[in-house]
């Protein structure tokens, strides 16, 4: 079977059964609180959601905790780290696990209202292409809640060159916004995380029908 699109999917491999407890960690937590407050935000809770990149499932327990009613579908191109994911999640009906690039996701046309991805957008190889598939997969009025580094400000353009070496890299806002509008999606904000850390939480809706 062809390898699952995704920059750094042999670097993830290795890292799978370490990866919860590195030093990064504490750091994703803050992120998912943010994530977590900007799907607060909707008029009402999702009742499906897809996380792309999910890893070892961290984000995942956050929904699964505080969206008792949702269920949730983890994706990730690494298969190693989808299985950690599995044994987190071992027996628990509402997750869905599977090993897929973000440029070809395992789900239907307008399947789920919420898609999430945190700190993973960086390393898809075909931002273009996955974009249109989160677009694809979303609901009319559903949302992408994406939390990761863009190219923003005096520390994101200095990272900007280094992200080049695995898939597109980091995107300033410019770049962001054509590969949103290209996917079809008609409105996104932006919310930086930290005051001088260039990571920020991006919300993109895909049009509601007429």
């Amino acid at each position: 079977m062809a390898r699952a699109h995704h920059g750094d999917a042999a670097h993830f491999d290795e890292w799978a059964a370490t990866y919860d407890r590195s030093r990064g960690q504490f750091l994703f937590g803050r992120i998912h609180r943010r994530v977590i407050a900007a799907l607060a935000t909707g008029r009402a809770a999702p009742r499906s959601i897809a996380d792309i990149g999910c890893g070892t499932g961290r984000l995942l327990e956050v929904l699964h905790r505080h969206l008792p009613e949702a269920v949730l579908v983890g994706i990730d191109a690494s298969a190693p780290m989808i299985e950690v994911a599995r044994h987190r999640f071992e027996g628990e009906p509402r997750v869905r696990l599977e090993v897929a690039g973000a440029d070809h996701l395992p789900l239907d046309d307008a399947s789920v209202d919420v898609v999430t991805t945190t700190m993973s957008f960086h390393h898809w190889e075909h931002q273009d292409a996955s974009l249109r598939e989160v677009a694809r997969v979303l609901a009319p009025g559903g949302r992408l809640v994406l939390a990761d580094v863009l190219g923003i400000g005096f520390f994101g353009r200095l990272i900007r060159p280094r992200g080049r070496r695995h898939g597109a890299g980091y995107r300033d806002q410019a770049e962001l916004a054509q590969l949103l509008r290209d996917a079809g999606f008609s409105s996104w904000r932006r919310r930086r995380i930290w005051p001088t850390v260039p990571i920020f939480v991006v919300e993109a809706r895909r049009p509601a029908r007429p």
